[in-house]
């Protein structure tokens, strides 16, 4: 998923909503932070972290070129993300 995809598909969501990674059903990780890798932006999950909200992505992403790869912090490389759902007033990826 592009940056631009993600961000024009959440537009109108409450702001306020907290970002996680789904590792599998029912297991979930906040996502904790965001870089730039080698044009790509990986989000970095933690087990005992406090979530990004979808307003502090957005500041912490806006000059970031929209066409950029939504990608999650996987051993031994990023993995790409492909989509979200939503789910007990959190984002998941998934």
């Amino acid at each position: 998923m592009r940056l631009i995809d993600f961000n024009l598909s959440t537009a109108d969501l409450q702001q306020t909503l907290p970002l996680y990674w789904e590792l599998t059903t029912n297991q979930i990780w906040p996502i904790q932070s965001v870089t730039l890798v080698d044009h790509q932006l990986v989000l970095v999950a933690s087990k005992s972290a406090l979530p990004l909200t979808l307003d502090q992505f957005n500041a912490r992403t806006r000059q970031i070129d929209g066409q950029t790869q939504l990608c999650i912090q996987t051993p031994p490389r990023p993995r790409r993300l492909f989509g979200y759902r939503l789910s007990q007033q959190r984002l998941l990826f998934g």
